[in-house]
């Protein structure tokens, strides 16, 4: 994983161990006679009577029942000790997280790649032993005491709360529903498809916040005196969190239709149907007007989303090679003597519509691949990352230029830039003709209705020095010039009001996310990836050890000092320390890494999923990050 562009690969490593660090003692609060809390990384939960005690979470005392609120690996391992002798209640609608993990990990080589579900990989990687499955409605007693099932899906598909009359308190145990007041985790895990607007995943900003108002307007309609989360503090007017967390969401999400590119590809419409699930049906829906299009020249060739540049040499440059049909259209070009030959390709970015033939292409013309550094390893090695609409076909030797670097070729002049817009990994090239209106080469940056940040696993880093604001201020550098994105069959071209609109409208959002997250700043809301190892995938044998290493990204405006540890599988071993720390200044990415190998006889599986945690000043997740394993039988 890259770092944000402001930051310089730079870190203070301070590779001391756990047993460094002083742990204070957890957090327990006596709710009420008969409910005790233990605040942590999860909360857990002990509800007691004269026949029983029941868990909410997990408890690490014995217990009749644990009850599980939704099945994300990152919570659900606060169960593992009540779960070895109490019995375990979830929700039905969580039954694939909770019982087919082993599947999920089984197709993940395969599904890793073309994914437009889009989806969390938090998934257990072993099945949970569920005594009964419940749903919205279901009234439960449990060693003496009563729970009400309420349905509050949102953060995940099928995630419900709990309800129980407690010592005449009503108290509401609601998952990661809420955080705190009125705030939420992330906004990437309520990335989903839109079936009534004809929306896959990929598409679905901010799917699942339909569920979540509605979810909200539940626990509002439940009158709950107390609230208890997963994760954060306990809420003393769940209520009133609710509506502010409403009407947070509501607003972002206006927000974010006011700048869709989908706009231009779905039309008004499907647009007014999306906004409508989430802002209510008569709520005032913006859309950005299209900007000023028209015809491409005539010295660009179009093609799927591909574009070759003509030169009057006969030569030609390619940007971008999603199919063979466009190595065999270019083909057809030579064989008619329109185009001598390819020269080049420069690639935009990973998405595999623009990436799957480029190798290929690249073979069948004999030319050199460009990139910006910034995401020439994701093009090289995409097996060590797990991304949206990845390809899975590697890039050989790809020439890596610098942001801004220029390169004359033939008549023209290439600018190249790292432009982190649809997605962080991400370039974009500036083709200067003589007597022509110069024209930037955008990827899939932007549409002339706004941005492509429509799936939000893409990594859209919000501050003013990265991400969409820092190609708005790359196309304003760049005067007056057409902006070409492969899917649209016109060059467009924001005017001034236009691109204060865009500008504005991003910071707005930008602000609005900032009061609606629970952690101290924007992009740990939108950047699945802050935290992931490197590489995403790898194949191990007894008889060659592997590097495996945990990247951070440290988002916040202030040094954070990471307590991490590898979570090692079975069947995998290392002689390094588990639980490394490293000092992380703001804006850059720390590294720790182990050495492992395999170990034994890999009995089931051939597989194992490494996972790591990390702790930090308000942040704590457990079993967050994963890497998928292999075993590799020792070569004779």
């Amino acid at each position: 994983m890259q770092p944000p562009r402001r930051a310089v690969l730079a870190a203070v490593l301070c590779m001391t161990t756990l047993t460094s660090w002083e742990r204070l003692p957890a957090e327990v609060i006596q709710l009420t006679k008969s409910c005790e809390v233990e605040l942590g990384a999860i909360n857990a939960v002990c509800v007691r009577s004269t026949l029983g005690a029941v868990a909410v979470y997990g408890w690490d005392q014995p217990v009749n029942q644990v009850l599980l609120t939704h099945g994300r690996r990152d919570v659900v391992w606060r169960a593992r000790k009540a779960a070895e002798s109490a019995e375990v209640i979830a929700p039905a609608r969580e039954r694939d997280l909770l019982e087919k993990g082993a599947e999920y990990w089984g197709r993940f080589p395969v599904a890793r790649y073309h994914d437009y579900a889009q989806q969390t990989t938090k998934v257990p990687a072993n099945s949970w032993p569920v005594k009964r499955w419940v749903q919205a409605g279901d009234k439960i007693r449990l060693s003496g005491t009563s729970f009400e099932v309420l349905e509050t899906p949102g953060f995940t598909r099928g995630a419900v709360s709990y309800v129980a009359e407690l010592d005449g308190k009503r108290i509401g145990f609601i998952g990661d529903l809420i955080y705190g007041d009125g705030k939420l985790l992330d906004l990437y895990s309520y990335q989903d498809a839109i079936p009534a607007a004809q929306i896959r995943g990929y598409h679905g900003y901010g799917a699942r916040l339909a569920d979540l108002v509605a979810s909200l307007d539940r626990i509002i309609g439940a009158k709950l005196d107390v609230a208890v989360p997963a994760r954060g503090p306990i809420i003393h007017d769940p209520s009133a969190a609710a509506a502010k967390l409403r009407g947070r969401v509501q607003s972002i999400y206006h927000n974010y239709l006011s700048t869709n590119a989908l706009h231009w590809y779905f039309k008004e419409d499907r647009m007014r149907a999306c906004g409508q699930r989430v802002l209510g049906r008569d709520a005032k829906i913006e859309l950005m007007p299209y900007c000023k299009h028209e015809k491409t020249p005539n010295w660009i060739y179009e093609n799927s989303t591909s574009r070759l540049i003509l030169s009057d040499t006969g030569a030609g440059f390619l940007l971008d090679c999603g199919s063979n049909r466009v190595i065999e259209a270019i083909q057809d070009l030579i064989n008619q003597e329109a185009v001598d030959n390819v020269e080049g390709i420069f690639v935009t970015h990973f998405h595999d519509d623009h990436t799957d033939a480029v190798q290929e292409a690249a073979e069948a013309f004999q030319c050199p691949v460009y990139a910006t550094e910034q995401y020439s390893d994701v093009l090289e090695r995409p097996a060590a990352y797990h991304l949206p609409a990845m390809t899975g076909n590697p890039i050989k030797s790809v020439k890596r230029m610098g942001d801004g670097a220029r390169m004359k070729w033939h008549e023209y002049t290439f600018t190249f830039h790292f432009f982190p817009g649809q997605a962080y990994y991400h370039g974009a090239m500036l083709v200067e003709k003589p007597g022509e209106k110069p024209v930037f080469f955008i990827g899939d940056a932007f549409a002339p209705s706004g941005f492509d940040d429509y799936c939000v696993l893409n990594r859209n880093l919000l501050h003013d020095d990265e991400g969409y604001l820092l190609c708005l201020k790359k196309v304003g550098d760049a005067g007056d010039c057409w902006l070409i994105n492969e899917h649209i069959r016109h060059v467009f071209q924001f005017n001034k009001k236009e691109m204060d609109y865009l500008t504005s409208r991003y910071r707005k959002r930008r602000d609005l996310i900032r009061e609606t997250v629970a952690w101290d700043d924007t992009n740990y809301a939108v950047d699945e990836q802050w935290a992931a190892l490197y590489p995403r995938s790898e194949a191990l044998s007894e008889s060659e050890v592997k590097r495996m290493e945990l990247r951070v990204v440290n988002h916040s405006n202030h040094p954070r000092r990471y307590e991490l540890t590898f979570n090692l599988p079975e069947n995998v071993a290392t002689s390094d320390a588990l639980s490394p720390v490293i000092t992380v200044q703001p804006g850059k990415i720390g590294k720790a890494s182990i050495r492992i190998k395999a170990t034994g006889t890999w009995e089931g599986p051939s597989w194992r999923v490494l996972t790591a945690d990390i702790q930090t000043d308000g942040m704590h997740v457990r079993e967050w990050c994963d890497a998928y394993l292999t075993y590799q039988e020792p070569a004779r």
